[in-house]
């Protein structure tokens, strides 16, 4: 599975102009409530969000299973740690990160290992697609790569829920999306 994932995307980023080129709204109207230090973009495809949070300050790892991708972003940006890994095997750090974001990329498994990534104060920000009902809504083929509604809400019930919303979003490419957004900060009791 890892190889097929990885040339899909190596073919979409060799052979697209990708769609997504500026860092996600979300990111540049929360990354500030994270203390500068270490951040994580996970999935971060050429690294438009893990470019931002460089340019913020922060010292950005940066991981997608596209080694086409993340050649490209080390090249542009050699300060970014930007590596190759399989996010279906990929463990995070415990206590590293003061930020971790995570846009446009559903890994349930990854989901407890975001919050141990995280130092106590740590900022998560993550968006992405969500089931909506109606024909007119952008959907993969693998309904395991969706939120269910009030589903990432839940998932980060034991953190500070700074916002969450779910919404329409329209894709790049005009599609309609429905998407869930959070922003927490892990705060221990």
């Amino acid at each position: 599975m890892m190889e097929k994932d990885r040339e899909k995307w190596n073919k979409k980023y060799s052979s697209e102009e990708f769609p997504w080129t500026g860092p996600s709204q979300i990111v540049q109207d929360f990354y500030s409530l994270a203390e500068k230090g270490r951040a994580l973009d996970v999935a971060c495809g050429t690294g438009r969000n893990a470019i931002f949070l460089a340019e913020k300050g922060f010292e950005v790892d940066a991981v997608d299973i596209s080694d086409v991708a993340i050649n490209e972003l080390k090249k542009r940006h050699p300060e970014i740690n930007a590596f190759q890994a399989d996010l279906d095997f990929y463990n995070i750090p415990e206590n590293r990160y003061s930020l971790i974001v995570n846009i446009n990329y559903l890994n349930r498994r990854l989901i407890p290992q975001i919050k141990e990534g995280l130092k106590e104060g740590g900022v998560v920000i993550f968006e992405t697609f969500t089931l909506a009902e109606g024909g007119d809504y952008f959907q993969p083929e693998n309904k395991d790569y969706m939120l269910r509604k009030n589903e990432l809400l839940h998932l980060f019930m034991d953190f500070y829920v700074v916002f969450y919303q779910e919404r329409d979003k329209i894709k790049p490419d005009g599609k309609k999306a429905f998407v869930s957004s959070l922003v927490a900060i892990k705060k221990c009791q």
